[in-house]
């Protein structure tokens, strides 16, 4: 099953819990703490991968967590970091995060290029074990950190048409009758144009390699200007590898097949240079109808310029296994060129002089960066992103852990500035109502 768009959640391991353990030794008579920390939860990270052809793993499955980090233990032995979760995805995909509410979305990258990676949802750290927190006013912390819940997010993956094969031509050359035959893909065929009103992609297996191969909807003269269908889909031809020019003999003489082909490539060229320049192999189909004359034609199309790369006939099959075995070595160089100028562009950017910029992310990261929001119900929200962590990881059922938050907030001003507020609806941080320990 081709899938091109697929909405799904992820979300970041939780990391692991922080010990509490004392040190008990026969004959070691200084004792005291030994928690270790807690173990990092996994990340969710999204690669593009070329043996990846369509968005169809995420037909059915639509949440992805990565594991949980692992506990700390005893004599400081920290916890084991969660495994990451590699989600693959086919070049090509952009990904885009959605508000939990559909109020917003931004894009988090276009994964273009086979290799191409990003982090989508980070685990949480792990909480630190109980001899993290001994020093000189606390010797003894019966106390622990909870491990830090993994980011959570919403991604749109949308599957843009990076085929590897683009099949251009006029409408009723016979694209569609060739996808049907080479691949599973069943596109909707009649002897009538715009048959095709969406492109129709199929999964080309040879050799046990697959790639993907393409029909653009019909073009005519003047589809760079809107006209016809071709506006709506040209843009997506600029992503495939290699375009297969499709001429049909049926449409009459060789002055005409040269019309058609040179109004073709007047579009390709009013609408991106870069389309332009892409490399094109010309088809001549249906050439069942021609019988042995089909050299003849072939000889005087390359005397005007119009080098043909194969003849066959889609609707009888004749050739068609041959134009697949022949493509695929110039899909598969291709490719590589592709993922060669995706490293020169990144290459190119690595050597660009940094602009040096205030650390505002560390300053965020900071205790006593947070600022307070009043709801319109009276509710006060306390916003800041390490405030926020520190109250998720803190355990409430431990009188211990209650009395550390506590003396968190009076040293960062936060008490004070709770009470100025007036709080008289409820505060909470992270979702956590604290009120009571105020």
């Amino acid at each position: 099953m081709f899938l091109d768009e697929a909405i799904i959640s992820v979300r970041g391991g939780v990391g692991g819990r922080g010990c509490v353990s004392w040190r008990r030794e026969k004959y070691v008579p200084m004792g005291g703490p030994d928690g270790g920390d807690g173990g990092k939860g996994g990340d969710v990270i999204m690669i593009a991968d070329e043996n990846a052809d369509t968005l169809s793993d995420y037909a059915s499955r639509k949440k992805f967590e990565a594991p949980k980090g692992w506990f700390g233990s005893g004599k400081n032995k920290n916890g084991k970091a969660g495994d990451d979760l590699i989600l693959k995805v086919p070049p090509g995909t952009v990904l885009t995060e959605i508000a939990p509410d559909g109020s917003s979305s931004e894009v988090l990258a276009d994964l273009s290029a086979h290799g191409e990676q990003i982090v989508v949802a980070q685990g949480g750290r792990g909480g630190f074990g109980n001899a993290h927190f001994k020093s000189s006013v606390r010797q003894r912390p019966d106390f622990a950190e909870l491990g830090e819940p993994g980011e959570e997010r919403i991604i749109k993956l949308d599957l843009k048409l990076v085929a590897d094969v683009g099949i251009i031509g006029y409408p009723n050359v016979g694209k569609s009758t060739l996808i049907s035959v080479v691949s599973s893909a069943k596109p909707k065929i009649a002897d009538y144009p715009f048959t095709t009103l969406m492109p129709n992609l199929g999964v080309v297996n040879v050799a046990d390699r697959s790639f993907i191969i393409c029909d653009v909807p019909g073009l005519i003269e003047g589809a760079s200007e809107g006209k016809g269908l071709g506006d709506t889909f040209l843009r997506h031809i600029e992503r495939c590898g290699v375009l297969l020019h499709m001429l049909d003999i049926n449409r009459g003489e060789v002055d005409r097949l040269e019309a058609d082909y040179k109004a073709i490539r007047k579009e390709l060229e009013a609408y991106s240079p870069t389309l332009a320049k892409k490399k094109e192999l010309i088809l001549l189909n249906k050439i069942d109808l021609l019988g042995n004359e089909v050299e003849d034609l072939e000889k005087e199309l390359t005397k005007r310029n119009i080098p043909i790369f194969m003849s066959i006939s889609a609707a009888t099959k004749f050739g068609t296994e041959a134009l697949m075995e022949k493509l695929l070595p110039i899909v598969l160089q291709e490719r590589k060129h592709r993922h060669e100028l995706a490293i020169d562009e990144a290459t190119e950017k690595d050597k660009e002089i940094p602009v040096l910029r205030p650390h505002l992310e560390k300053q965020q990261d900071k205790m006593g960066s947070y600022r307070l929001e009043r709801r319109p119900d009276g509710v006060l929200e306390v916003k800041g992103k390490r405030i926020e962590q520190f109250t998720k990881m803190t355990d409430f059922g431990n009188e211990g852990a209650i009395q550390r938050f506590q003396n968190v907030l009076e040293r960062v001003g936060l008490t004070k500035a709770i009470r100025r507020a007036g709080a008289t609806s409820g505060v909470f941080i992270g979702g956590k109502r604290i009120d009571e320990y105020l």
